[in-house]
């Protein structure tokens, strides 16, 4: 506790000389904070998680997906279907109006679709709007999205991130600095957002915080139901220690990213309760199954399989990764559409390891470089395991910058790898990432690519389950990459707060509200 209590102290002080009014429930307000400087609230043009939480609270999109069944839901659509393999059809909801009053309709779909597909908008997530062809209206209330090729993941593109804005909306944004000509791109991350949402946006300011009001006008009987909480307010501060100050102090209602080693120390604070969920970041190790290195060890079976002996997950994530991480199953996020975590396990079981080394012709082991670029002491737990049974690693870390182009030319036998599938509900963002002969595909097996291109143009869903379970049952037969854990995320808020904790690494601030 002591810590806590020096951090506490030097909260009050910085709070104090910033003139901050405490966080209470009685005005029916939410303060949170991270330490991220928010340039723009606009999640078109800002990719933060900070952004995303803000467009999610603050902004309507066609589809809404929900955070306890991963079942996709209408919000600004009635209804959508597939007409064909690259349509969509979406009837929309009438009665619906922007925070200026202006009424919602088809023209403001296809107007924001439409602009931010281009190739020149500046839209910093692509993967987002690169499969749209075009966006057409059909009537007042329908628009089709016609796809570029049958892409059934459009329904996680469509959901929560892709907000629908009024027409016109970016018409006045201010050229980019140091444009000059009349064909000069503009600066459309620099228009706050017009939305339809839960919350509107009060204030904004650069680089410290903003806030977030109840919309009085937000429609009923949507997925996202009726907000409770009256104002949102997100506050900048830089380091985790202050942050827990604020919270412990009440200077803040609501804090993320606790270090594990913190957690019991919060715990025993009266008033503060910490929560955690997993996340959509996967841990695994890639291994050159394919020789894309050259004659290697890892284009054994039996060397992948006893790599996959060798560690212990229940462990590594038990004793260091911590609250809210479980072990890894398959080579995607449990919650991503098309996910399956029934395919073949490896127990740890170091003795069969050694047994699967020998018979593979290294029954004293062998020596192999190991490339990490995040979470050393992971990664080094890793090599721990390995070393027990006789591979002896030695670590070549890097900064991800580094690593990327060496993993991507082919370069590396044994990598340690994260990967957060950009945020996307969607196993095409992970499996299909690194196993369709990508450049960060070190399996390169035909099948394996087939089934998952196939999954990623099928509409059908029953159909997309069978071959995404086809492809990532040969890929753990195979111990192609070894799936280690999913790294959790800790929370900590005012235990007067109900607040639901979800795997996706979102708040959904408009389903909470003050006991």
């Amino acid at each position: 506790m002591k810590r806590l209590a020096q951090a506490a102290l030097a909260g009050v002080a910085i709070f104090a000389l910033e003139g901050v009014a405490q966080a209470t429930k009685s005005d029916n307000t939410i303060i949170w904070t991270t330490a991220a400087e928010v340039d723009t609230t606009d999640v078109y043009y800002q990719n933060q998680r900070e952004v995303v939480i803000t467009a999610l609270n603050m902004c309507d999109s066609l589809l809404h997906l929900n955070p306890t069944t991963y079942k996709y839901q209408p919000l600004l659509a009635e209804s959508y279907k597939w007409v064909n393999p690259t349509t969509l059809d979406f009837k929309l909801r009438k009665g619906i109006k922007f925070w200026n009053g202006k009424d919602f309709g088809a023209k403001d779909v296809a107007y924001t679709l439409n602009l931010v597909r281009q190739p020149d908008s500046g839209m910093v997530v692509r993967q987002l709007v690169d499969w749209i062809k075009d966006v057409k209206v059909v009537g007042p209330y329908e628009v089709q999205i016609i796809a570029k090729q049958p892409t059934p993941a459009a329904l996680a593109y469509l959901a929560d991130e892709s907000p629908i804005y009024p027409q016109g909306h970016y018409d006045n944004a201010p050229a980019l600095p140091g444009a000059t000509g009349t064909s000069a791109r503009k600066d459309y991350g620099a228009v706050r957002p017009m939305c339809t949402g839960p919350y509107m946006l009060k204030n904004f300011k650069s680089g410290s915080g903003f806030t977030l009001v109840k919309n009085p006008n937000y429609f009923k009987g949507g997925p996202k139901g009726q907000p409770h909480i009256g104002k949102l307010i997100f506050r900048t501060i830089p380091d985790t220690d202050s942050q827990m100050a604020a919270l412990l102090t009440h200077d803040v209602d609501w804090i993320w990213s606790v270090l594990p080693q913190n957690v019991k120390q919060l715990q025993s604070v009266p008033g503060i309760k910490v929560d955690a969920a997993p996340t959509m970041r996967i841990s695994f190790l890639s291994l050159d199954a394919a020789g894309r290195t050259g004659e290697n060890p890892m284009q054994k079976l039996k060397v992948r399989q006893a790599i996959a002996h060798a560690i212990d997950r229940e462990s590594l994530v038990k004793n260091l990764v911590g609250p809210g991480a479980k072990v890894l199953k398959s080579m995607c996020a449990p919650q991503q559409t098309g996910c399956t975590e029934d395919v073949p396990q490896y127990d740890y079981d170091p003795a069969l390891a050694k047994k699967l080394l020998a018979e593979a012709g290294y029954p004293n082991g062998f020596d192999e470089v190991l490339y990490a670029y995040r979470d050393r002491p992971y990664t080094e737990a890793v090599m721990n395991y390995l070393r027990a049974v006789g591979i002896r690693t030695k670590l070549r870390y890097l900064q991800w910058k580094a690593l990327q182009p060496v993993l991507r030319k082919g370069d590396i036998r044994m990598g340690h790898l994260t990967w957060g599938s950009q945020s996307v509900m969607d196993a095409s963002a992970s499996t299909g990432y690194y196993f369709e002969f990508t450049d960060d595909d070190y399996a390169r097996d035909k099948q394996v690519r087939d089934w998952l291109v196939a999954a990623d143009r099928t509409v059908d869903p029953a159909k997309r389950d069978a071959l995404y379970k086809e492809a990532l049952t040969r890929i753990a037969q195979q111990a192609y990459y070894i799936p280690l854990f999913l790294y959790g995320h800790i929370y900590a808020f005012d235990s007067n707060l109900d607040y639901p904790v979800t795997p996706d690494e979102l708040a959904h601030f408009y389903m909470a509200r003050w006991k």
